[in-house]
């Protein structure tokens, strides 16, 4: 029997060729399935999208509102009217976006905005509030405790008010006005004149 180097090396070629193309079938067949794969999985991508509303209303299973987002209306007040503060310096409150939080009864028992945050009581009346630098806890008939940067302001239900830090006296004979400094306590009656001081 005699061999063929010639037909051995032909053979050799051809299985090297058939081997080379097999891989890249194989390539071919993976990316086959791998191009529609991924284009299903970003099919599936959520798409960006904006709801826009003057007003979100979450209700519970009863119907009940227990939660508002809204954006609330330019109004002017006074202390006085928001903490019964013997204070009638008129204010303006922009609009904000405000969430508020009803109770079970549909009162509303807290409101958040861009610049702060107040709870009610179940009658309705402010109970606590923290914003814009000043944290007030308010009790019954006008009687509140307020912190702020510069003092610390407490009043009973007489209206009698104790101011521990910077305040401002006014001295009634002359009209003039007097600025305590933050080291100070001053007492005043129910009408808000001073009835002690220190220092």
């Amino acid at each position: 029997m005699t061999s063929n180097p010639a037909g051995l090396e032909i053979l050799q070629a051809r299985v090297v060729k058939l081997e080379q193309q097999n891989r890249r079938f194989k390539r071919l067949g993976v990316a086959a399935l791998i191009v529609p794969a991924l284009l299903l999985i970003l099919g599936q991508a959520p798409s960006k999208k904006t709801v826009e509303a003057n007003e979100f209303v979450l209700r519970d299973d009863g119907g009940n509102i227990r939660a508002r987002l809204f954006m609330t209306k330019e109004t002017t007040t006074t202390a006085k009217e928001l903490l019964g503060i013997d204070n009638s310096t008129p204010m303006t409150i922009p609009p904000a976006a405000t969430l508020a939080l009803y109770d079970n009864k549909g009162q509303v028992r807290a409101m958040l905005n861009d610049s702060d945050i107040a709870f009610e009581n179940a009658q309705g009346h402010l109970a606590g509030e923290l914003g814009n630098g000043t944290l007030t806890l308010a009790g019954e008939n006008n009687s509140f405790a307020m912190l702020s940067p510069y003092n610390l302001n407490l009043q009973d239900q007489d209206g009698f008010l104790a101011t521990l830090g910077v305040t401002n006296i006014v001295t009634p004979r002359t009209g003039q006005t007097q600025r305590t400094s933050a080291a100070s306590l001053v007492l005043f009656d129910k009408n808000k004149n001073v009835i002690w001081k220190a220092p």
